[in-house]
C-alpha cells in the first residue's frame, strides 16, 4: 500500500480480513492557524516581472531578506535530475549552455499528464538537494542564476549564490493541482521530448507564490531558523 505526498506519509493503517483501514484526517487544517496570523493584508507579495533581462531580475531580488513572499509572473523553465544531467554533459563536452537556461529561472519539476480543458496537469516543486551538484557549474556559465524548488539546500548552493549572484526560490510543496489550474497559463515542451515529464519543459505563470529562500549574500533562511531555534534551546 502506497500513501502519496508529505502530508499523508504518517497516517496510520490497518489491513485485515474486513478490509483495509486509514486514519481519518482533518479535512479543515487552516482551524488550527493562530487568529493573529490571519489578519488581512499580512506578509503581502512582491511581484516580480520574469520577462525581464536576468540582471535586471537579479537586481529587485538583490533588495529583498530571505523569507520574503514573491509573486511570480511571466516564463519560467521547467527541468529535474535527468534534464540537470543532459545540461552537465553539455557543459562537460565544452558545449556550452543553452540560452534558454540563461535568461529564464528554473523550476525543479516534472508535470504530470495534461488534463482536457486545463493549460497543465499538477505540477508541483520536486526536492531540490539532488540538483545541489549542478549549481555551481551551472551559475559559473550564467545558468540557472533563479532557482525554484522546495526543501533546504546544502552549503555549496549558498556559495555558489553568493560567488556568482544567484538566487534559491522555495515554492509550496503540496498544492500541486492548485498551482496548475490557478498559476500555470501554458505548457510547451523545448527539449528532449522522449524523456516524457523529464523533459525540459517552459511554462507561463501568473501570480506564483514563491519566497526567497537562498539569496546572492550568503544568507539560508533554513540556517537562521536552526540558529534562532538553538539560541532559544541554549536559553
Amino acid at each position: 500500500m502506497g500513501v502519496s505526498c508529505s502530508a499523508d506519509r504518517n497516517i496510520k493503517a490497518k489491513i485485515n480480513r474486513q478490509g483495509i483501514w486509514i486514519e481519518k484526517l482533518e479535512h479543515n487544517p487552516g482551524k488550527y492557524i493562530p487568529e493573529e496570523l490571519r489578519k488581512a493584508g499580512e506578509g503581502e507579495a512582491v511581484r516580480v516581472d520574469l520577462n525581464r533581462p536576468m540582471k535586471e531580475i537579479l537586481a529587485q531580488l538583490s533588495q529583498y531578506p530571505v523569507s520574503t513572499r514573491l509573486s511570480l509572473n511571466g516564463t519560467i523553465i521547467v527541468g529535474r535530475d535527468i534534464a540537470h544531467a543532459k545540461l552537465k554533459e553539455r557543459m562537460d563536452n565544452g558545449e556550452g549552455l543553452p540560452q534558454y537556461i540563461k535568461d529564464h529561472p528554473i523550476y525543479y519539476a516534472g508535470p504530470a499528464k495534461t488534463p482536457e480543458g486545463y493549460a497543465s496537469g499538477s505540477l508541483g516543486p520536486t526536492t531540490a538537494g539532488r540538483m545541489d551538484s549542478y549549481v555551481d557549474q551551472l551559475q559559473a556559465q550564467g545558468g540557472s542564476m533563479i532557482m525554484l524548488a522546495k526543501g533546504n539546500r546544502s552549503q555549496q548552493v549558498t556559495d555558489a549564490c553568493k560567488k556568482h549572484g544567484g538566487f534559491y526560490l522555495g515554492s509550496i510543496g503540496g498544492p500541486a493541482a492548485v498551482l496548475a489550474q490557478g498559476s500555470i497559463k501554458s505548457l510547451e515542451c523545448v527539449e528532449y521530448p522522449e524523456l516524457g515529464m523529464e523533459a525540459i519543459w517552459k511554462i507561463e505563470v501568473e501570480d506564483f507564490p514563491a519566497f526567497i529562500l537562498v539569496d546572492d549574500k550568503g544568507n539560508d533562511f533554513f540556517q537562521q531558523i536552526q540558529l534562532t531555534q538553538c539560541t532559544r534551546c541554549v536559553k
